[in-house]
């Protein structure tokens, strides 16, 4: 079985793949505009434009990094290996406390030499520089540290990287190649372990190696693949592996739909992550634009790092229900995954439950305000006070009927159409198992004159602009 590194090709609608350094020029242009909505204030010039952590709603990721942000955890990244000088990764890397760097021996006697930060499973070396790309851009995604005046971020920017280099120059290589790495990634400690790599074609010694991960208690998360099938029916491995420790990832872009180039299957495949146009680092200390389920499966790896990071105690059994249980239960992926989409935030709720989220523990309560004036309806605006963190989403309902289902967020507000009349409201506020903390309801009210008023308004407003552009 040949295994290869999945990204996206660049022929895909919707999808941006970029030669290193065309990417950085590219990219450093796009950083003069104003950064996405919701973006934190760190000190990482870059995260604005790494759409799934400058949006709060997409991940959670500024609430989740008030729990964690990895520190204490390894994620193994088995891959083409990494820049190890790349500015934005330095301190990122785990460091093999038996080995003595630099001496020419196998000192903790596990077959490579020097293995200071990993091993070659390629070249059968201790040395897993990267020489494509790929894995650089994935090791970025879960660990580039934050807050350190250098590009942008990975979502857990204090865990420590081992990197197993177990693809070449081509991103290719083979299901022993990878058996290999994950041996190698148990033996040394880890409990997670990224694999954005896809082969058709079972491997009996790359199962037996996912279930001896399995019963060391670690995870492998796998990258669903890019064919744009259902792996229930046409497998790609090692995604559609049923064993347990297998965490199998599919793709979505910014609207939260499934990528076209995304690998499915309500089955195999247990959650969607963001996989279009994300910006990582790159090899010769630069950035760069990549697509596919190959950058999808390194923000799972970064949530399980922040888990494991507040949770020790978990094995991969444990860690593996909550992130799932924390997913948003997406309309878009329904029948596409078996849960929904990652949370970051959500995860971390579900392990660390309501009375642990650091935060106000007073009862919660929803606050509603009166429906204000607007074209046709009424704008609604509420607030979750008191112990608000653990509420994974809200959803209001106006005369019995749906209206909103957002993430858990503690004020917002929604314009709704609504004829002239007395109309009711209903809020209430579910954390990540779809359990109901709180809920208010109560009236409000459209009167004639103000819809009347309104419409006189938007008339007058789409008059004014048309007559600006008439021909004098």
């Amino acid at each position: 079985m040949r295994i290869s590194g999945e990204t996206a090709p660049a022929d895909h609608p919707g999808v941006s793949r970029l030669a290193p350094r065309v990417a950085f020029a590219l990219v450093a242009a796009a950083l003069l505009a104003p950064a996405a909505a919701g973006a934190a204030t760190t000190g990482d010039p870059f995260l604005g434009q790494q759409w799934p952590l400058a949006r709060e709603s997409v991940l959670g990721r500024a609430a989740a990094w008030q729990q964690s942000t990895g520190a204490g955890t390894i994620v193994a990244v088995l891959d083409t290996g990494v820049d190890f000088h790349h500015p934005d990764l330095q301190g990122a890397f785990w460091t093999n406390p038996g080995e003595i760097p630099g001496n020419g021996i196998d000192d903790d006697h596990d077959g490579y030499v020097d293995d200071v930060h990993g091993a070659d499973m390629i070249n059968n070396d201790g040395d897993p520089t990267d020489d494509e790309g790929h894995g650089t851009h994935v090791a970025g995604i879960i660990a580039a540290r934050a807050n350190n005046g250098i590009g942008g971020a990975g979502l857990a920017p204090d865990a420590r990287l081992m990197i197993v280099k177990v693809l070449g120059n081509h991103r290719d290589g083979t299901a022993n190649t990878l058996a290999d790495g994950i041996r190698y990634a148990v033996a040394h400690g880890a409990r997670i372990i990224n694999t954005s790599v896809n082969g058709d074609g079972a491997s009996r010694p790359l199962q037996d190696a996912i279930r001896a991960a399995g019963a060391a208690g670690a995870l492998v998360v796998a990258s669903a693949g890019n064919d744009g099938r259902d792996i229930d029916a046409a497998p790609s491995y090692p995604a559609a592996y049923p064993d347990p420790s297998i965490v199998s990832v599919a793709s979505t872009g910014e609207s939260g739909a499934l990528s076209s180039f995304s690998n499915r299957g309500a089955a195999s495949v247990d959650l969607a992550a963001p996989g279009e146009n994300i910006l990582s680092t790159a090899s010769a200390d630069d950035y760069e634009l990549r697509s596919g389920t190959s950058m999808a499966a390194p923000y799972v790896s970064a949530t399980l790092a922040l888990m494991e990071s507040a949770r020790p105690d978990l094995d991969g059994t444990a860690l593996k229900a909550a992130l799932l249980a924390g997913t948003d239960r997406s309309s878009l992926l329904t029948g596409a995954v078996a849960t929904g989409a990652l949370d970051a935030a959500g995860a971390l709720r579900a392990v660390l439950g309501p009375t642990d989220w650091r935060g106000s523990v007073a009862p919660l309560s929803v606050v509603l305000g009166a429906g204000a004036p607007a074209l046709r309806g009424a704008t609604l605006s509420w607030t979750l006070a008191g112990g608000n963190a653990a509420v994974a989403r809200v959803r209001l309902w106006v005369d019995g009927h749906l209206v909103a289902d957002r993430a858990g967020i503690s004020t917002d507000s929604l314009r709704v159409r609504a004829r002239p009349g007395l109309h009711r409201w209903r809020l209430a506020a579910f954390d990540a198992s779809q359990t109901m903390l709180s809920q208010a309801s109560g009236p409000f009210r459209v009167r004639q004159a103000e819809w009347a008023s309104a419409a006189r308004r938007a008339r007058a407003a789409r008059h004014h602009a048309g007559s600006r552009h008439q021909p004098l």
